[in-house]
């Protein structure tokens, strides 16, 4: 599917940015939606072709005007998380709160948003971000790999409930990525990003649009995710091994 109209969640910076800007590349009518107003006008200063609006993810009323303004969606990229360091016991209730309503509330309220109208249509296409993270939590990112472990679930829900809808549904999960984000985590603390450089966002976007012409709901880009993920499966106890070294 190419062409029509892709709503971007996230768009203001990371791999909702690539998004917007590969799509809107790619000929595609390109919605941008992020919380950053500024972030929002700069990315339109970059690709004038990018329609921005303001939408608070958290916030049911605001995706639900954002879903009204724009009207029907052919793809939806949803890409719309945040993260920060904390212990499981020790992290501020708050912080805890405000991950788990962007990254898994603000997932089902723009599905919520979106999607019926896709299944009404008989088309569309779905790219939900998650994250590494959700299959393997490390030391201080509980909230957000527990956050992206919900993401997984409801996606994998959402993909068989969705079949024969002629919709198409892919989740996302790469290891480290070179955002704004993971630059600032690893700067705090460098063992929980297990001292690794993120990859490029190019890595990611190519895979995602790879994985839309075949099937499989997981996607993981790069080299090391879909190891990691089978090593953890299959070797859990050399695999924590490897995890408590590397997040030392």
């Amino acid at each position: 599917m190419t062409g029509g109209t892709a709503l971007v969640t996230g768009a203001g910076s990371g791999l909702g940015e690539a998004s917007a800007l590969r799509l809107a590349a790619d000929g595609w009518n390109v919605v941008a939606a992020d919380v950053d107003d500024v972030a929002l006008e700069a990315l339109r200063d970059r690709e004038p072709r990018i329609k921005v609006e303001h939408c608070d993810i958290q916030d049911a009323d605001s995706v639900a005007q954002l879903a009204k303004a724009i009207g029907p969606v052919d793809r939806l990229v949803h890409a719309a998380a945040v993260s920060y360091l904390g212990s499981a016991l020790g992290q501020p209730r708050e912080e805890f709160d405000a991950i788990w309503r962007i990254n898994f509330l603000g997932t089902v309220q723009i599905v919520r948003a979106i999607v019926p109208d896709m299944i009404e249509r008989g088309r569309g296409e779905v790219v939900l971000y998650s994250s590494l993270g959700g299959w393997v939590p490390a030391r201080k990112l509980s909230a957000y790999a527990s956050s992206k472990a919900a993401v997984n679930a409801f996606a994998e829900v959402l993909d068989q409930e969705c079949r024969g809808t002629g919709l198409t549904i892919r989740c996302i999960c790469p290891s480290q990525v070179d955002t704004p984000q993971f630059r600032r985590i690893s700067a705090q603390d460098p063992a929980a990003t297990a001292h690794r450089e993120g990859m490029p966002v190019a890595t990611v976007i190519d895979a995602v649009e790879r994985s839309l012409e075949r099937k499989g709901l997981y996607v993981f880009p790069g080299t090391t995710a879909k190891a990691t993920v089978l090593l953890k499966r299959h070797f859990p106890r050399t695999f924590g091994k490897i995890l408590e070294r590397e997040t030392r």
